[in-house]
């Protein structure tokens, strides 16, 4: 190739490319059966100019997995299809994720989303 360096920089310019991630450790309410408790989770972000993911551990080995993009959004709660719930009014800045029968919800703190 005549210019690889061209290359390069259009490559590390290519919206795709333009990506972050971060992990956190932090406390997320579970919810189960009407009983809540918080337990440690750990919780993994990344995005680009296209799609947001969201990827979550639960000590319990609970799990919240998300992606959304402009035209879709997936949600899968302990390997199952879940919901996006919004959280009772004393439970505010949490973002809230529940199986689809809503037996089971997992609230992560705004403050790392």
């Amino acid at each position: 190739m005549k210019y690889p360096s061209g290359f390069l920089l259009l490559l590390a310019f290519s919206h795709v490319t333009w990506a972050g991630c971060d992990e956190v450790t932090s406390q997320c309410l579970v919810i189960n059966g009407g009983k809540e408790h918080s337990e440690s989770c750990e919780i993994a972000i990344c995005a680009n100019m296209n799609e947001y993911i969201v990827d979550v551990a639960l000590e319990n080995g609970g799990t919240i997995f998300m992606r959304q993009d402009n035209q879709s959004q997936l949600i899968r709660v302990n390997g199952n299809p879940g919901i996006f719930i919004r959280p009772s009014p004393e439970k505010t800045g949490q973002t809230c994720y529940a199986m689809a029968d809503k037996n089971l919800t997992y609230c992560l703190p705004d403050a790392v989303l």
